[in-house]
């Protein structure tokens, strides 16, 4: 996904309460840059806790991104055979530039979150430790 195609998109947080007439066993915690705690959906790893918009890809952003967010506080093996998978099912050639533009796509996310103070704090702070599992399964996706 290109850079020029996102100028205009936000990511908003879809806060837990009332999602889909869940209840609070539906959700799972993760621990967001040590200072936050996030509220993952237990089953709706799609479609939640973010959703992109202004894009004309926003929805297959969206499960996308929640797809990754959602791999917080999963182990290295785990998000290496996430990165595989949906690299098999992308356009891209190789790994490296599969990972590269996938890399660049997030940065490019932060900074875009909209919403209250701390609901932009947890966006950019799921993006930063998203960002910083690749960069930790960075050598085993490419070598792999």
């Amino acid at each position: 996904m290109s850079v020029d195609r996102y100028e205009q998109a936000s990511v908003t947080w879809k806060r837990p309460d009332g999602y889909h007439g869940a209840s609070p066993d539906d959700f799972g915690v993760a621990e967001v840059d040590g200072r936050y705690r996030l509220w993952l959906h237990k089953s709706d790893k799609d479609q939640y806790p973010f959703r992109i918009s202004g894009g004309w890809e926003e929805d297959e952003s969206s499960v996308k991104l929640n797809n990754m967010v959602n791999l917080i506080g999963d182990g290295q093996d785990v998000w290496a055979s996430w990165l595989a998978a949906t690299w098999e099912h992308s356009m891209k050639e190789g790994r490296k530039e599969f990972y590269d533009s996938l890399v660049q796509w997030l940065t490019d996310l932060q900074g875009k979150g909209k919403g209250d103070t701390w609901e932009v704090e947890i966006i950019n702070g799921a993006l930063r430790c998203t960002l910083k599992m690749l960069q930790k399964v960075k050598e085993h996706f490419l070598n792999g």
